[in-house]
Formats: C-alpha cells, sequence, structure tokens
C-alpha cells in the first residue's frame, strides 16, 4: 500500500526586495496616517519645516532649505507663512546682516509638541491592541529601522532603477 505524503512546500522566505518593497509599503501608509492625525492648518511640508527649525534653529533660510532639501525660494515662501502665523520669529544674523535667521516662536513649539502628542496617542492605542508577541517583534523592528534611517548610514542609491513614487 502507497502511503502519500503531505509534500505541501514550506513557505518561502521573502526576497530582499520583496521586504523592502512591503516595508516601503507600509511605512508610506503609516506615515500618511500619522499625518492624517497633525489636524494642522500647515501643509506637511510647512510642518517638516517648522520641526527642523525646532530642532535646528536658530538657522539661515538656506540651511533649512538644504535639510529640508528644497529651494532657496520655497524656503522663503514657507517661513514667510511660519511667520505670519506666528510659528517663527526671523532674526538678523550677527555676524552677516544679509543672513536671516528662523527660530520657532513658543506657538511654534506649542503647535509641535500637540501635534506630535496626537500622533503618540494614536499610535499608542494601535499598539495596545497588539498581543505582547506582536509587540516584542514591534519593539524589534523599531530597533532596526532606527538603525535603518541612522544619519550615519551611508545609502547607495546611484545604481537604482527610477521608481514612480509611492
Amino acid at each position: 500500500m502507497l502511503t502519500v505524503t503531505d509534500t505541501a512546500a514550506a513557505p518561502t522566505e521573502p526576497t530582499t526586495e520583496d521586504l523592502a518593497a512591503s516595508l516601503r509599503f507600509s511605512i508610506t501608509r503609516l506615515a500618511r496616517l500619522l499625518r492624517q492625525q497633525s489636524d494642522a492648518s500647515l501643509t506637511p511640508t510647512q510642518l517638516a519645516a517648522l520641526a527642523t527649525v525646532d530642532r535646528r534653529g536658530p538657522i539661515p533660510v538656506g540651511t533649512l532649505a538644504d535639510e529640508e532639501q528644497i529651494g532657496a525660494p520655497t524656503a522663503t515662501k514657507i517661513v514667510e507663512k511660519l511667520h505670519a502665523a506666528g510659528y517663527v520669529a526671523r532674526t538678523p544674523s550677527a555676524e552677516d546682516r544679509r543672513v536671516t535667521l528662523v527660530s520657532t516662536t513658543a506657538a511654534g513649539r506649542a503647535l509641535l509638541a500637540d501635534i506630535r502628542a496626537r500622533k503618540t496617542a494614536w499610535l499608542t492605542t494601535r499598539i495596545a491592541d497588539l498581543d505582547d508577541h506582536d509587540r516584542g517583534a514591534l519593539a524589534s523592528v523599531a530597533a532596526v529601522l532606527e538603525h535603518l534611517t541612522s544619519p550615519t548610514r551611508t545609502a547607495v542609491t546611484a545604481d537604482l532603477p527610477e521608481e514612480t513614487p509611492a
């Protein structure tokens, strides 16, 4: 008598490219969901610029443009809007009067703190729904993501094919 054994293939590990695509998709979706929690009257670009000024300021507008990887005229327009809203202050540099330094005001810091608190609260409720195993896995993933996004890690992108935006 012949015995038929179960020959179901074992699940295969995803390729590095499959893992990268899945991770990109999930992180993009998470970033979008977190942006939706901002509930601010500012655009994502304006919020990013405000956060950079808060983290690095007072900084020249040109440095802000470099940090945000935008053109100087765009950075100037963003600073004008943030200044008009009362979120940043502009002061001439003591070393070079041609340079304007941008710093976050109390209102700008309060806005950022409120947005960060809302985003953290939303994410906290989502994480609280996870079981212990998934929370442990998430802690490991967070450490890996921190490593992947470390400023000291250099990315090799010159040889990568062009891709449409997510």
